[in-house]
C-alpha cells in the first residue's frame, strides 16, 4: 500500500484541480455548473485515490509535481498565478508536460465524468443534456483479465496484438469474437 500523500500535498492537489475547473461568476447558472469547482464533486479525492493505482514511478513523479509546486506556494497563489504556474512548469521539458497534462486530464474527466456515488449522476450531465447511464453496469465478470508477469514467462496465444488503441482494440475484439485466444501488449 503506496504511504499517503502529506498535508501539503493533499492541499496542493486540491488547488490544482480547482485551477483547472474553477468556480465563475456566470448569470444564467440554472443549474450551478459555472459555479462548480472540481473540489465540491470531491475530484480532489477522488485522484488521490486513482492516485494508488498507478505504476510507482508514475505515482513518485506526480508526488514530486506537487512537492514543486507546494515549493511555490501554489495554494494560496492568484487563479491567474496559478494557471501561469502550470504552464511555465509544463515548459521545462517532456515529463513536466506530461506530469501537468496528466493533472488536467484526468482532473477534467473526473470532474465531468464522475457519477455521485449515492445518486449513480453527475450534477454537471444536466447542463450537457446527458441523462447518465440508462442502467447500471452488469454484474459480470469481464472478459478480459489484465496479467501481471514478472521474469521469463511463456503464454500460449493465437494471436498477439501489439498495442490497445483504436486499431488494436478492435482487431484483438474481433479475433476474440471468432473463438481465438489473444493477448494484447
Amino acid at each position: 500500500m503506496p504511504a499517503p500523500l502529506t498535508d501539503a500535498q493533499r492541499t496542493t492537489l486540491r488547488a490544482v484541480c480547482d485551477t483547472v475547473v474553477p468556480s465563475i461568476e456566470h448569470r444564467p447558472d440554472p443549474h450551478g455548473h459555472w459555479a462548480r469547482k472540481a473540489s465540491d464533486l470531491g475530484v480532489d479525492q477522488a485522484f488521490e485515490q486513482m492516485l494508488d493505482t498507478f505504476p510507482p514511478e508514475n505515482r513518485e513523479g506526480m508526488l514530486q509535481l506537487l512537492d514543486a509546486l507546494d515549493q511555490q506556494h501554489f495554494a494560496i497563489q492568484s487563479q491567474l498565478s496559478r494557471e501561469q504556474l502550470l504552464r511555465n512548469i509544463s515548459l521545462l521539458g517532456p515529463e513536466a508536460a506530461a506530469g501537468v497534462g496528466a493533472l488536467q486530464g484526468l482532473t477534467l474527466f473526473l470532474h465531468y465524468g464522475m457519477p455521485d456515488p449515492q445518486t449513480g449522476t453527475n450534477p454537471n450531465w444536466e447542463t450537457f443534456g446527458y441523462p447518465g447511464p440508462l442502467t447500471p453496469p452488469p454484474d459480470t465478470p469481464k472478459p478480459i483479465r489484465p496479467l501481471a508477469v514478472s521474469g521469463d514467462t511463456t503464454l500460449e496465444a493465437d494471436a498477439v496484438v501489439v498495442g490497445s488503441g483504436a486499431g488494436g482494440g478492435v482487431v484483438a475484439g474481433t479475433l476474440a469474437k471468432q473463438g481465438m485466444k489473444v493477448v494484447v501488449l
